[in-house]
C-alpha cells in the first residue's frame, strides 16, 4: 500500500431542505481506485467538476467518503482517533495563499502550524529555519506577508505546511492566481522539495506545462480515473485528452498538428528542445544549403 490509497471511493454532495430531507445528490467521486507511492511527484488533471479537488479534500479528512475507504500511511481517514496524525502526514496548500497566511511576520506564520501541534519552542524555530531555507524565503523571514508577491506568499504557505513535517503535500491549483514567474518559482520549489526532502507531492493543476516533469499524471473525468501514466504516455493521447476537455502543452500541440500534416514525428513531445532535435535533421536533409548543422 502506498502513502495514499483510495479503494472504491464514492463521495456525494447532498443538498437537504430545512427538514433535512434530501433534495439533490451530486456524485463528485465515482468508485475511484488509486494508489500513490511515497516519494512520487504526481499531477492530477481534469476539467472543472471532474472531482479532483474533492479528492484532495478526502486525503486529509476535510471531506469523508460516502462509500469506500481512503488510507493515508495505512490510517483510515474515517478513524477519528487518527485524524490529527493524518493531517500531520498530509499537508494541504490551497489556491489562494492569503487564505492560509495568518501571521503578521513571515517567520511567525511558518511557526504557527507546529505551535498548534504542541511542538516545543526550540524545535519550532529549528523547523521554521529549515522550512524557509527549503523554499528559498530565509531573507524574507522578518517581512510582512502583505509586502510579498503572489509567488513568494505561496512559498511561505508551503513552508508553513513543511514546518509540520508532512510526508506528503497536496496542492490544489496553487499557481492559479500567480503570474508566469510566480508559477515557475512555486513549481521549481515543489520539485526541489520532492528531490531533496523526499516529500510526496500531489499537484492539482490546469497548467499543462507544470505537468511535464511529474513522475506520474492522473486524469479524472466525472469523478472517475480515466487516464494514468507518465507525462509522455498521457500527452501522446492528444485526441483523447481533448475529448475530456483538456489541453496539452503548446509544443505538444504543435508537434501533433505537424504530424497531422504528414510530418513523421514521435508521439508525446514535451519540450521545444525535443521538437527541434527531431525537426532540424529533417530540415538539414531536405535543405542542406539553407540549414547548417
Amino acid at each position: 500500500m502506498g502513502i495514499i490509497k483510495a479503494s472504491k471511493l464514492i463521495f456525494d454532495y447532498i443538498r437537504r431542505d430545512e427538514e433535512e430531507h434530501v433534495e439533490e445528490v451530486n456524485r463528485a467521486i465515482d468508485h475511484l481506485d488509486l494508489d500513490i507511492h511515497e516519494g512520487d511527484f504526481v499531477a492530477i488533471l481534469g476539467h472543472n467538476g471532474s472531482g479532483k479537488s474533492t479528492f484532495a479534500k478526502q486525503i486529509n479528512g476535510i471531506l469523508l467518503p460516502t462509500e469506500g475507504t481512503v488510507w493515508i500511511s495505512g490510517m483510515k481517514t474515517t478513524d477519528d482517533s487518527h485524524i490529527w496524525d493524518i493531517r500531520k502526514t498530509a499537508g494541504m496548500v490551497f489556491q489562494n495563499p492569503d487564505n492560509q497566511i495568518i501571521g503578521n511576520i513571515v517567520e511567525e506564520d511558518v511557526g504557527f502550524g507546529p505551535e498548534n501541534l504542541g511542538v516545543p519552542t526550540e524545535e519550532i524555530w529549528r523547523r521554521v529555519d529549515a522550512s524557509l531555507e527549503a523554499v528559498g524565503m530565509t531573507a524574507y523571514r522578518m517581512k510582512s506577508p502583505n509586502k510579498l508577491s503572489g509567488g513568494q506568499k505561496q512559498r511561505v504557505a508551503i513552508a508553513g505546511v513543511m514546518a509540520m513535517r508532512p510526508k506528503c503535500i497536496i496542492l490544489d491549483e496553487p499557481t492559479a492566481m500567480l503570474d508566469p514567474n510566480g508559477r515557475k518559482e512555486v513549481i521549481a520549489t515543489l520539485h526541489e522539495l520532492n528531490r531533496k526532502e523526499g516529500i510526496t507531492v500531489l499537484l492539482i493543476t490546469h497548467y499543462m506545462e507544470e505537468v511535464i516533469d511529474a513522475d506520474r499524471v492522473i486524469v479524472m473525468d466525472d469523478g472517475r480515473l480515466v487516464m494514468d501514466g507518465t507525462p509522455r504516455e498521457i500527452f501522446s493521447r492528444v485526441k483523447e485528452l481533448k475529448a475530456y476537455r483538456l489541453d496539452v502543452p503548446q509544443v505538444t500541440e504543435l508537434a501533433y498538428e505537424l504530424k497531422q500534416e504528414g510530418i513523421a514525428l514521435p508521439d508525446g513531445i514535451l519540450t521545444m528542445q525535443e521538437l527541434m532535435d527531431v525537426l532540424l535533421p529533417m530540415m538539414q536533409e531536405r535543405f542542406p544549403d539553407q540549414v547548417k548543422p
